[in-house]
């Protein structure tokens, strides 16, 4: 006999912890054992890169097929499975053939044959959406410079952002803010960010507190004490650096389960690969030393720069980094330095905060966009590269280990370039629907084969900050997998849990493996019968957003469903 089962509650409280207790009107229970899988899977799946072909002057190549590329995992040289070419945002190439109704040469004239009924139209392959995440750095930026980048992207976002492209805006200044949501509404993304040039910047603070450091170093009477300083300065640049980093693999893990193409275009005046690194110079030639030089290495940021590499490859997202700074003058000869006993050295300051953008462009597949005031053509390139490209795909068979694995892409044509990700992280199932379910939290995901429904009843109170809020799933039993074994026929659902709160505050992820059983008998009569879950969740007063995936184990097909939850303390 069918019979629907009571969850263990969940509590998500102002802390966001997802803590299991039992509830009182589910009686006793006892902890399962663990049981062994129904089936057997075995994860293969094809790991597929994108690719953009240009020649050495950087002109965008077309035409090439399959057996025009290598691909190289761990330097090992993998079979090509997977293929198609996308040429002006549609695709024209799949596996070993033209897509019918691309372009393609005329075919010498032959007789016309008596004319055969018309078939009907082949509807065109679908493009993998593209999603662009536009970062804008305040922290980092000076208001003229930014407004001047700002400009560009208006007028850029208008023409493109549309039908197959949407585009985000958030921005960073110690507190990182969603301005716009996803959508390929270009105007509304225009007026955000032609709104953003209001909006105060903390860039030139950071040029006046250098400035200051400057000024103290100059009346030091020993270089000790002018490293002091710097190694202050040094120390809260760091600091902020840090809380840069966190907030972009914030944003880039977020968009770890969102499907299609992801672009981070990150607006900054760069990011330094050991912040004051200049200062050090400074002092060296300030009192014509080479002391101190090991110093400024100690706060060398390559590995947080390679952290970021590491989870944009793996969320698959291309970074197009744009230093808003332009082409300016040697800092030698600037205001700042006209009245100071040493200079600036120009090209260790530059390389200092362009060296890590530039390789975390390179790594992820995307490009730098530096020394320019004016970034439309850039801007029109990266449009090429989306909508233009080719993917490359090969089957692997998971090792079992979530583990970095360094990928080359080549062309056989001598002369060509490709550029691609140049690393990937291999994925389980249940990352993947881990990463799914979360990002669902922000970017709402409309995936539901097996159907789920859900009812939120009345909240109740708990205690006296808490509510408890029933929540009943359900899923047809025509869509889970049955599987007759004697009298028995035995299924098995995963629910996956995640609840962000108002103030943005995230529970952990929780997870329950609910077994289906079904007397062999009665399984003609479930054909319009759901199976149905219940589970309270422990939550404050307010908004609260639920996100959720159901999994059938034995197939492994999975559903994404978001609600919206608001707890009121008003009776009734």
């Amino acid at each position: 006999m069918a019979s629907s089962r009571s969850l263990p509650t969940l509590a998500a409280t102002a802390l966001v912890a997802v803590v299991p207790f039992l509830s009182a009107a589910a009686g006793p229970q006892e902890t399962p054992a663990p049981v062994a899988p129904l089936v057997r899977n075995v994860d293969v799946t094809v790991t597929n890169i994108d690719v953009v072909v240009t020649d050495k002057k950087g002109n965008r190549v077309r035409g090439l097929t399959k057996d025009d590329f290598e691909v190289y995992e761990d330097g090992m040289l993998q079979p090509l499975t997977n293929f198609y070419a996308v040429d002006g945002g549609k695709v024209v190439y799949f596996g070993d053939e033209a897509v019918p109704g691309a372009a393609t040469p005329a075919p010498a004239p032959e007789p016309t044959p008596e004319p055969a009924p018309a078939e009907p139209a082949i509807a065109p392959l679908p493009v993998p959406r593209t999603k662009i995440v536009i970062f804008i750095d305040n922290l980092s930026l000076q208001p003229f410079n930014r407004n001047r980048i700002l400009k560009n992207l208006d007028e850029w976002v208008r023409a493109n952002v549309r039908d197959n492209v949407e585009a985000m805006v958030v921005t960073w200044d110690r507190s990182l803010k969603v301005r716009r949501k996803f959508t390929n509404d270009g105007r509304e993304v225009s007026d955000i960010v032609r709104q953003q040039a209001d909006i105060s910047t903390m860039g030139q603070t950071r040029i006046s507190e250098r400035r200051d450091v400057i000024r103290r170093i100059d009346e030091t009477k020993s270089e000790y004490e002018a490293f002091v300083e710097v190694r202050q300065y040094a120390l809260s640049y760091k600091n902020d650096l840090d809380f840069t980093v966190d907030a972009l693999k914030r944003t880039i893990d977020q968009l770890a389960g969102i499907e299609g193409r992801k672009i981070l275009l990150h607006v900054s005046e760069g990011l330094p690969q050991s912040p004051g690194a200049e200062l050090w110079k400074y002092v060296q030639d300030r009192f014509r030393t080479t002391d101190g030089g090991l110093s400024r290495f100690e706060f060398d940021a390559t590995s947080a720069y390679l952290g970021i590499i590491r989870a944009a490859n793996a969320a698959g997202v291309t970074m197009y980094m744009v230093d808003a700074s332009g082409l300016s003058i040697d800092t030698g000869i600037s205001a700042e330095n006209r009245t100071t006993e040493a200079k600036i050295d120009s090209f260790v300051e530059r390389t200092n905060l362009q060296s890590m953008i530039q390789l975390m462009a390179e790594e992820t597949g995307g490009k730098a966009i530096l020394n320019r005031n004016d970034i439309s053509a850039p801007l029109d390139d990266m449009r090429g590269d989306y909508s233009s490209y080719y993917s490359v795909g090969y089957r692997s068979l998971r090792s079992g280990g979530e583990r970095p694995r360094k990928v080359e892409v080549k062309t056989k044509k001598k002369g060509l370039v490709a550029r691609s990700r140049r690393s990937y992280v291999e994925k389980s199932l249940e990352t993947r629907i881990t990463e799914g379910v979360t990002s669902a939290l922000y970017f709402a995901r409309d995936e539901n084969p097996l159907s789920v429904g859900i009812d939120v009843g009345e909240p109740a109170p708990a205690d006296s900050q808490n509510y408890l809020v029933p929540i009943q799933i359900r899923v047809p039993f025509s869509r889970i997998t049955l599987l007759p074994q004697g009298d028995v026929a035995r299924g098995r659902v995963i629910f996956y849990f995640v609840v962000v709160d108002a103030a943005g505050k995230q529970s952990e992820l929780a997870t329950q493996v609910v077994p289906v059983e079904v007397a062999t008998k009665d399984l003609g009569g479930l054909a319009r019968k759901d199976f149905v879950y219940d589970v309270r969740l422990l939550m404050i007063p307010g908004g609260q957003r639920l996100s959720l995936a159901v999994r059938d184990e034995p197939t492994n097909m999975v559903s994404y469903v978001q609600k919206g939850i608001f707890v009121s303390v008003l009776p009734g």
